[in-house]
């Protein structure tokens, strides 16, 4: 039986209270953010004061140290295929959902934008926020993760600035179904790269033939 001093279990409890004040902040900020950027200046302004504030926070947590050790390997080639699978089932879907063609027929050049916009989000949603919390505890990382990725987008639809208002409850839902599922790749895969591919591929299909940028794309 592994029996820790005194010291050791402040230090774990000061380390666990930091990790959870950390993504408590930050998905608070990113939530305050989107839902003020709908609005015009100077609201739109002080929004980026939130945004600000959860990016200096994931920037004293980051870890430059790159592993590249299982990324060439098979079970990560067979992640990687389950994530570009993902990716499409749910932009095909989606598409077909709001009376589009399963697939786009062009390809603009927004897709770029919002595919880059797409890992940025998995960067923070399943690389920080679930990267930190998996530290303490990976289903609760999975379930807080997909919840605070959820709030943030469905703060850009309960903003009274939105010009556009779909059933919140419903898009909640099925946002934080999609993002447990991500997360859950994230996690037995034990790598983003998977949960990039999902996201990535998704707003390439979704957005293929936008020309311009949605109000609600942040």
């Amino acid at each position: 039986m592994l029996i820790m001093h005194p010291e050791q279990t402040i230090i774990i409890q000061e380390q666990s209270k930091k990790i959870l004040v950390d993504v408590i902040i930050c998905s608070i900020g990113l939530a305050a953010f989107a839902y003020l950027i709908p609005y015009s200046f100077p609201l739109k302004a002080i929004a980026f004061i939130p945004l600000t504030i959860a990016a200096f926070v994931i920037s004293r947590s980051i870890n430059w140290t790159l592993n590249t050790t299982d990324i060439f390997s098979l079970p990560m080639l067979a992640f990687c295929i389950i994530g570009f699978q993902m990716g499409i089932a749910g932009a095909m879907y989606y598409r077909g959902s709001f009376g589009m063609p399963v697939l786009p027929a062009t390809i603009k050049i927004f897709t770029l934008l919002a595919v880059c916009i797409g890992i940025m989000e998995e960067l923070v949603f399943r690389g920080f926020i679930q990267g930190q919390l998996s530290k303490l505890h990976p289903g609760f990382a999975i379930v807080f993760a997909a919840l605070a990725h959820a709030s943030y987008k469905a703060c850009l639809f309960l903003s009274p600035a939105a010009t556009y208002h779909y059933s919140i409850a419903l898009f909640y839902t099925w946002s934080f179904g999609a993002f447990i599922l991500i997360g859950l790749l994230r996690y037995y895969s034990k790598s983003i790269l998977p949960a990039i591919i999902v996201h990535a591929v998704f707003d390439y299909v979704v957005y293929a033939e936008n020309a311009e940028v949605p109000w609600w794309v942040w």
